[in-house]
């Protein structure tokens, strides 16, 4: 587990620099899961946001027909959250599990009024998880209504660098809405594209 104080490396710098993160140990804990394990599953009450510091997690909706649909990934230094089941006190529409052995912090829900003297940084720390959450959950939902599945692939590769070599591309199918199939078949289409152009360029 990454030590609490080299959480610095993942968070901005105007709160690793003011906050005083030794003084968060009662807010803050450290989750160890192993490849398959669940941190959240659907239906089931959320009172936690996360940040990974080694491995990758799988946030997913589950469809009424049994398939998941992958809302975003979260490798190291990526937050998460089902921010509805937080802010409304509803039970999880999202799913979190392990794609690969992964470590992560994780602060519970402070309670209303608690006092800054008692844990001091810990509302801007957990502020810090939920909007990065939020954030992610948006450049998501319009990476859906604007772009094309080859354009969502190159969103993909330039997002999350080195992923695709480290998860099973049945779950990058999922994450782009296509199925395995027609996922080989735009790779094999952009790379020719890319020799096409790299050739052009010698020539």
């Amino acid at each position: 587990m990454v030590p609490l104080h080299d959480l610095r490396q993942f968070l901005p710098q105007e709160i690793s620099r003011d906050c005083d993160l030794t003084r968060l140990e009662a807010a803050l804990r450290p989750v160890s899961l192993a490849k398959g394990d669940s941190l959240l599953r659907p239906g089931e009450a959320c009172t936690l946001a996360g940040l990974v510091t080694r491995g990758c997690l799988r946030v997913f909706s589950p469809d009424p027909d049994g398939s998941e649909r992958i809302v975003y990934f979260a490798p190291e230094g990526w937050c998460v959250a089902d921010i509805d089941a937080l802010v409304n006190g509803r039970p999880a529409t999202l799913g979190i599990d392990a794609l690969e052995p992964t470590e992560l912090w994780v602060i519970d829900n402070p309670l209303p009024g608690l006092a800054e003297s008692v844990l001091p940084g810990c509302d801007r720390l957990w502020r810090f998880f939920e909007e990065q959450a939020l954030v992610v959950l948006q450049k998501r939902l319009i990476g859906e209504l604007r772009r094309t599945a080859s354009q969502r692939y190159l969103e993909f590769q330039a997002l999350y660098p080195g992923l695709e070599a480290r998860i099973p591309q049945y779950h990058v199918a999922a994450y782009l809405g296509v199925s395995p199939e027609f996922l080989s078949k735009l790779r094999k289409r952009l790379h020719h594209a890319g020799r096409e152009k790299n050739q052009s360029v010698l020539t």
